[in-house]
């Protein structure tokens, strides 16, 4: 009897202990969904809910149903700003600092200039896959990596050709990069395209570089299109122009990146985990392709760019997202200033770039319809940024009315669009002015999803996140700006954002030489001069001298080294 009743207990313990479970899953199992889309070099007005002409009704619509940031903040880089994306630090502290990117010849033999994600720090993906959600990734890597080490012989000599002498290929090298490929870094499904820059359309006959997994990918052409695939160099002219003018079946990127998303949307909806996607276009970036009829649309409508442009401007300050007191520069050289073929070359780009958006917008449509059909939607943090503004091809038309492009630090490089919706939580049409940060969605994403950061991994120290949760801002809660956002590009340029002020250092040279001789410090107060007309340096300079002491410690601490030293390694590289 008294064995009868002890037995009792334990089944009544162990009874107790598996509803606790179960009910720790089902709790576990109500965790948001993360969607994350990132487009590449989109300006920011290039959206109607950003004061803009091209026809996003999709992403209105997400911005009638979410938030929109006035003051998000990229790293003004593609690879530099998918970094922190998906790690929550500051880009050097992964390879990407002095504005590299992830490809070979952009490799460099320093800590921060190394190109490549290191396998010690971890990914979100990695750590929310090891907190039960399912992870997903279709699009744009463009973070280092490489299969070299199931093709040595075949690709050991671009290697060589690309990395300055001091670099060495060694089999640990080969592992490395092998290491750094999205499916070993926690993305249990991927559909990517590894590089920068290649074909957005791919014919049946083409050879292309997108992976499954890590298997060369079997694309689908389940589409037929007119294609327009501009090229307006002899470079452009040899690798991307082959599509121009064809007509048929086709591979386009934004169509067949949404559909194998949509498949893994559809797949990880009935299963009982959330799941967390990461979604990264390659439109706008060039090479600009898109369907003619598109192409044709934007070139009727891009008949006057300066109407264009004004336009972008009364429309942004009527969006409340630009103050209508503000000054701005004109930057209007590119289509009033040229000769009148090259406007005209401009205005093709430009509408190009346009087609481009409203192909992305329609896809981003079909992603959230999937989500709704799935009855995901509702559980859904569903975000939607740029890694950058437009870039330089298109010049300051599409960051409109703020001065810059992508690679350059002022607000035309470095403040991008950004979208969040996520049903109850986030107020429906709300806009925030509060200072968000690329950096600060990692540790937002742990928040939310019960996951801890840890202070070692894979047997090495971490490095802090950087970034901060922002989940406040989402509930509508106001947060005081970061203590300090810093970012660097080409090992010279560099800014740092504090409170309402922003210290500029050779923030506006592209290529290897400085157009004026000495040193170019500009201070501005972005409260009430996000244009950086006015800059006032000369007027507080114990701030500069504050400002510029922070600065270089932060780039002593990230080991950020002088572009004057980098070309002393590579004398023919153009950035």
């Amino acid at each position: 009897m008294v064995y009868s009743e002890k037995l009792k207990l334990v089944y009544k313990s162990l009874l107790t202990l598996l509803l606790l479970t179960v009910f720790t899953v089902q709790a576990a199992d109500k965790r948001p969904n993360i969607v994350v889309v990132l487009s590449d070099d989109a300006g920011f007005t290039d959206l109607g809910s950003f004061g803009g002409e091209i026809d996003t009704p999709e992403l209105d619509k997400l911005a009638q149903q979410g938030m929109r940031f006035s003051s998000f903040y990229s790293n003004a880089r593609c690879s530099p700003t998918r970094a922190s994306l998906l790690t929550g630090v500051d880009a050097a502290h992964v390879g990407f600092g002095g504005g590299v990117v992830g490809d070979w010849v952009r490799e460099l033999p320093f800590p921060a200039h190394r190109g490549r994600l290191p396998y010690e720090q971890p990914l979100i993906s990695e750590l929310l896959a090891g907190n039960g959600y399912q992870t997903m990734m279709v699009g744009k890597w463009h973070l280092g990596g490489s299969y070299i080490k199931n093709h040595p012989e075949k690709m050991r000599q671009a290697w060589i050709n690309a990395h300055p002498p001091s670099m060495k290929l060694t089999q640990e090298e080969m592992e490395l990069d092998y290491l750094a490929m999205p499916p070993q870094r926690g993305f249990q499904q991927s559909f990517v395209f590894p590089g920068a820059q290649g074909n957005l359309f791919f014919r049946p006959q083409d050879k292309h570089e997108y992976y499954e997994g890590n298997q060369k990918a079997k694309l689908k052409y389940d589409y037929d299109y007119n294609m327009h695939c501009y090229a307006g160099n002899p470079f452009s002219r040899k690798h991307y122009s082959a599509c121009h003018g064809k007509s048929g079946k086709a591979f386009y990127a934004t169509d067949g990146m949404t559909d194998r998303g949509v498949e893994m949307i559809k797949q990880a909806s009935k299963k009982d985990e959330p799941f967390f996607m990461y979604v990264a276009y390659r439109a706008p970036h060039k090479p600009l392709q898109a369907p003619q009829e598109l192409v044709d649309k934007y070139l009727a409508k891009y008949s006057d760019l300066q109407a264009i442009a004004d336009g972008r401007h009364e429309g942004v300050v009527k969006q409340g997202l630009f103050s209508k007191d503000a000054k701005t520069r004109n930057n209007n050289y590119m289509w009033t200033k040229q000769k009148p073929e090259k406007i005209e070359k401009y205005r093709l780009q430009a509408a190009v770039h346009a087609a481009m958006m409203e192909k992305l917008d329609e896809n981003v449509g079909k992603l959230i319809d999937t989500l709704k059909e799935t009855n995901e939607f509702d559980n859904t943090l569903f975000i939607y940024i740029s890694d950058n503004g437009a870039a330089s091809h298109i010049g300051d038309l599409m960051n409109a009315p703020f001065r810059g492009v992508k690679a350059l630090l002022w607000e035309g490089g470095a403040r991008a669009h950004g979208i969040m919706s996520w049903p109850k939580v986030i107020e429906a049409n709300s806009i925030s002015d509060d200072v968000v940060w690329v950096g600060d969605l990692m540790p937002t994403f742990l928040e939310i999803s019960n996951t801890q950061f840890p202070t070692t991994f894979r047997g090495k120290k971490t490095k802090e996140i950087d970034g901060r949760s922002v989940l406040p801002v989402l509930k509508g809660q106001e947060m005081a700006p970061p203590e300090a956002i810093f970012f660097n590009d080409k090992g010279q340029q560099s800014v740092i954002y504090q409170g309402k002020w922003k210290l500029l250092i050779e923030p506006g040279w592209y290529l290897q030489t400085l157009a004026k001789p000495g040193i170019a410090v500009e201070l501005y107060d972005l409260s009430n001069d996000p244009g950086e007309v006015t800059n006032l340096a000369s007027k507080h300079p114990k701030l500069v001298e504050k400002l510029t002491a922070m600065l270089d410690e932060w780039t002593k601490e990230n080991k950020i080294v002088n572009y004057a030293e980098i070309i002393k390694i590579k004398p023919k590289d153009p950035y």
